[in-house]
């Protein structure tokens, strides 16, 4: 009887730290700043000699590609890994005065760079006061399998 008890809660154990650590291995994104941020702070010293756009060391995906102004979530992934798998980023978030979720989704985004920025940018987003109430960006694979998820605090809320 003690042998199985024995066994049993060795099993337990195991199962503890195997779930301990897979969910280490998915925290690989980390927020480095939410933050309005306009045009002009996007301009790098090659885009004036070159007249071409320059994300310098971030991938960059706005809701707008065309518009840079608008808010934006910074991420820091620990390795390449998690930005080289990404097939699709969905970003979900709540506009300030509704309860409504409204979601955008980056298919085919191809990341490079373990620095990510992802914006809400438009002319609605363009003011330096137009901040989500709440929002969540998810890393997804080709095969629809999510690679790691970042949330603000009031998500959860």
């Amino acid at each position: 009887m003690a042998g199985s008890q024995f066994t049993i809660m060795k099993a337990f154990i195991s199962l503890i730290l195997f779930l301990a650590m897979t969910s280490f291995a998915q925290a690989e994104l980390t927020i480095i700043s939410t933050e309005h941020r306009d045009a002009d702070s996007f301009k790098r010293l090659s885009e004036y000699l070159t007249g071409k756009r320059s994300d310098g060391r971030y991938s960059v995906l706005r809701t707008l590609p065309e518009s840079r102004d608008g808010f934006y979530i910074s991420l820091k992934s620990e390795s390449k890994e998690t930005p080289a798998s990404t097939d699709k980023v969905v970003l979900s978030f709540v506009r300030p005065g509704t309860q409504e979720i409204e979601t955008r989704v980056f298919e085919q985004a191809k990341l490079s760079k373990k620095r990510i920025l992802v914006g809400l940018t438009g002319e609605q987003w363009s003011q330096a006061d137009s901040w989500p109430v709440a929002w969540k960006v998810e890393f997804f694979d080709a095969d629809e399998t999510l690679l790691d998820s970042v949330t603000s605090f009031l998500w959860s809320e």
